[in-house]
């Protein structure tokens, strides 16, 4: 029996997790990758490889920087006449004609379990909120509409209080590694009509992370502080504006029955806010 001949559409991160399991898995052979132009720095999440270069050293077909919407970028993908694409983290909005071309498939893997979290950045939306679960979801892509399509496969993750979201990032990486892993065991014998879309009733969108979320109000509750830190580190960073200086803070602990004569007061190390 020949080979699926699979895409990876991925960015560093998840998709250096999809990219492993592409390259291991017995049916599966992986003749491209595409991602956006190789990021400057390093991944500031946790450790990790830069995908372009896990490719490069694979010696696999690699794409960058190309515009989707380009129909040259069509044509590309269109000659190399894949079975399966898989797309595992990525930053721009697939066209219809591109998600077409696959027989088997289009598949996304994203790090929330789906309605729930639809987004670039499910994770860190989910520690603001204090969510307690999280997880991973495999859906067929069909159609441009964002994070919806048939769900053939979810995987549960809970939430530690000392996660932050580059643990939480790492885990999910992980584990959406497992669920790939899973579905490709399936190939090519899942019957799209038979999976279940989504409950709608349930569904929520979160936009992409900006720099004006990671400001702490130290207003706020406590709780609400610790979620904000957790959900801002490692990467930009939560932060404080006082008296003119930008204080970041990377973790938070609360001091009960303890009070202060400042309801702000930082030193070279710590800051102790009243709330």
């Amino acid at each position: 029996m020949d080979r699926i001949r699979a895409i990876l559409f991925g960015m560093t991160g998840l998709g250096n997790n999809a990219l492993k399991v592409l390259l291991k898995h017995p049916s599966i052979r992986i003749i491209a990758v595409f991602t956006p132009e190789k990021e400057a720095g390093p991944f500031p999440y946790y450790e990790c490889e830069k995908l372009q270069d896990v490719v490069l050293r694979s010696g696999i077909a690699l794409y960058e920087g190309l515009n989707f919407k380009d129909e040259k970028t069509y044509d590309i993908i269109k000659k190399l006449s894949p079975d399966l694409i898989v797309v595992s983290s990525f930053n721009q909005i697939i066209p219809k004609s591109i998600i077409s071309i696959p027989k088997l498939g289009m598949i996304n893997i994203h790090p929330s379990l789906l309605p729930k979290y639809r987004g670039a950045t499910p994770t860190v939306w989910a520690l603001l909120n204090g969510e307690e679960e999280t997880g991973v979801t495999a859906y067929f892509i069909e159609d441009e509409k964002i994070d919806c399509g048939r769900i053939i496969k979810q995987a549960k993750l809970m939430i530690e209080p000392s996660d932050n979201d580059g643990t939480l990032r790492l885990k999910l990486a992980r584990l959406s590694g497992n669920v790939l892993n899973e579905v490709l065991n399936l190939l090519p014998n899942i019957d799209k009509k038979k999976l279940p879309m989504a409950d709608e009733s349930e569904s929520s969108y979160y936009p992409k992370r900006t720099l004006k979320d990671a400001e702490i109000d130290i207003h706020k509750p406590f709780k609400e502080i610790l979620n904000r830190i957790r959900a801002m580190t490692p990467y930009p960073g939560a932060f404080v504006k006082y008296d003119g200086t930008i204080y970041t803070v990377i973790s938070a602990e609360l001091l009960k029955g303890k009070k202060t004569d400042k309801a702000f007061k930082p030193d070279n190390k710590h800051l102790v806010i009243e709330t």
